[in-house]
């Protein structure tokens, strides 16, 4: 059953949507990018732009282990009925 008004995603950019996703909270933690990294996330400037507003402001010593499995198990959630 599709839900109503939800747009429907390949798995490229879903694939995309999630690799800008753990980039940027990687580099919002304080890591270093590597340039294909960096690159990558120029390539997809308008999915980092609209990723950017929905990243959690976890302070980086709470670990980056919890901002990281915090922000993805939302979105990796299957929806209960």
């Amino acid at each position: 059953m599709e839900r109503e008004g939800a747009p429907v995603k390949s798995p490229e950019e879903l694939y995309i949507q999630q690799k800008v996703r753990v980039l940027l909270m990687l580099r919002n933690m304080g890591s270093n990018l590597t340039p294909n990294e960096e690159a990558f996330l120029q390539t997809h400037a308008t999915v980092v732009q609209s990723q950017m507003s929905q990243l959690p402001q976890h302070p980086v010593e709470q670990g980056a282990e919890d901002g990281i499995t915090a922000f993805t198990s939302a979105e990796t959630e299957e929806p209960r009925e």
